[in-house]
């Protein structure tokens, strides 16, 4: 299967996570040519390993950051609306033990101040509630120490699918999409690219480029001669995926060294998470430790009348957030507003951000591309929907495996096992990893793309690799 991509196009984006595919829409819908080349998976980096949240950012409060907020909780709003499928309302209860530095009217006027961010587009009510509504609702939260509760609403999402579902919506208004290939500058200007992968191996000449790699920003801008100061200040987050911990309602959760965790409902597990620490190796190699799955498992076990074990964890999974590089010290604190950086007039780079505010930042990416093109902008993404496909929930994928597998390939650029089983799927995530499904998607995925009987057997190899290693890990911060 071999794939040619435009020779001349006006945008060339690097990176296939939400921003990169964010922009690549934008640019699309208003008739720019546009060619996206991704080294991995669609959402592979940062994009699938969020906490699945569609949130406004209530921490960013206490920080005084109400732009931020304001923008995210008017584009969780309208997320809510356009996926629907994928974004859903989520009610969180946070409960405020005795001594926590956030005290309960401290809390009652964030939930005040929350409200009004929304400015008129808030998906629910917040409010404080009384203990035992709350203890009715999520009856393993601890007694002990409990001195009052709030209620507060934001979504929750299927962030690899809300990726890949605008992807294959970019194409269909003209993009063009690689994965499994890289994008390497022949000269310093980065005017010709080299584009090399799995089933392509062209040259093309783009009149911009705009590197949407995330965590990978600096790497790739090193690629061109890049010296100056890093763009980026990246920080780790990690989540466990863990036996159901609440019913239908999302913690937040104040730790002992005054951070912010969630507990979030999942199909048949419970979301952890996450950490944030800073973070100085490469972005290929980021792992969860046994130290951060015991960081998580210790918070858990002081807020939850319950213990973890090993068994009780089924999956952890980790990504770096690409922040801006900022004089601000402490992780938390460092902004999450992202920058446009230019190199150059026909090189950009866009750093930091949420994913919920991904449609807003690609906007303003493509404003700027739009500009040094020549070209007007025009109507708004805002509004624009994305159809219902073929497979609308993790259960019809997984009732159909052959069928689900070959839609997976031909409409959502699926051409590995983990690309199925993490991100077309949620099987990585549930108890046993989907280890009884991973060779009949193997084999399958090898009858699509031609695979020999040693690449499927490699593939399965791979997967079972992967889910042993991450195990290894939860068993030593468990032991």
């Amino acid at each position: 299967m071999s794939t040619h991509i435009d020779q001349s196009p006006e945008v060339l984006i690097i990176g296939g996570g939400i921003n990169g595919i964010g922009i690549a829409r934008e640019l699309a819908f208003r008739g720019v040519s546009v060619v996206l080349v991704e080294q991995h998976d669609l959402c592979s980096g940062t994009s699938s390993s969020s906490s699945k949240l569609v949130h406004g950012g209530i921490r960013y409060l206490e920080y005084g950051n109400f732009g931020l907020v304001a923008e995210a909780c008017r584009e969780r709003f309208f997320l809510t609306q356009t996926a629907p499928h994928l974004v859903s309302v989520q009610p969180f209860i946070i409960p405020i033990y005795k001594g926590d530095r956030r005290p309960p009217w401290m809390i009652r006027l964030g939930l005040w101040l929350y409200e009004l961010m929304a400015l008129g587009r808030h998906i629910g009510h917040n409010k404080m509630i009384p203990v035992s509504e709350a203890l009715d609702a999520e009856p393993l939260l601890r007694k002990t120490g409990l001195t009052g509760t709030a209620l507060y609403f934001d979504a929750r999402m299927d962030d690899a699918r809300l990726g890949i579902e605008i992807a294959a919506q970019a194409c269909q208004m003209g993009a063009q999409i690689v994965t499994c290939a890289k994008a390497v500058p022949l000269d310093s200007t980065a005017k010709r690219i080299r584009i090399y992968g799995e089933s392509i191996d062209q040259e093309i000449t783009p009149k911009m480029v705009v590197n949407a790699t995330g965590p990978w920003s600096d790497e790739w801008l090193k690629m061109i001669g890049h010296d100056g100061r890093p763009l980026l200040k990246p920080t780790k987050g990690i989540h466990l995926v863990t036996r159901p911990l609440v019913k239908t309602h999302a913690l937040l959760i104040t730790t002992r060294d005054n951070r912010i965790i969630f507990v979030i409902p999942h199909e048949e597990y419970s979301i952890v998470g996450t950490t944030d620490t800073p973070y100085s190796g490469s972005p290929d190699s980021v792992y969860a430790t046994a130290e951060d799955i015991r960081y998580l498992i210790s918070e858990v076990e002081r807020v939850f009348e319950t213990t973890l074990s090993g068994d009780d964890i089924y999956a952890t999974f980790v990504g770096l957030r690409p922040l801006a590089n900022t004089d601000q010290s402490t992780p938390g604190a460092i902004s999450r507003d992202h920058q446009i950086v230019t190199h150059s007039s026909r090189l950009l780079s866009i750093v930091g951000g949420k994913y919920t505010t991904f449609r807003s930042m690609s906007e303003h990416m493509a404003k700027a591309v739009m500009e040094r093109l020549g070209k007007p902008m025009r109507d708004s993404t805002v509004t624009i929907k994305l159809p219902m496909n073929k497979y609308p929930t993790n259960e019809s994928r997984l009732a159909d495996i052959p069928g689900s597998v070959r839609y997976a390939v031909q409409h959502e650029f699926a051409r590995h096992v983990m690309d199925y089983m993490r991100r077309r799927t949620h099987a990585f995530f549930r108890k046993g990893n989907g280890l009884d499904i991973v060779d009949a998607v193997a084999r399958e995925l090898g009858e699509v793309l031609n695979w020999s009987q040693t690449q499927i057997a490699a593939e399965s190899d791979h997967y079972r690799e992967v889910v042993e290693a991450m195990h290894l890990e939860i068993r030593a911060a468990v032991k």
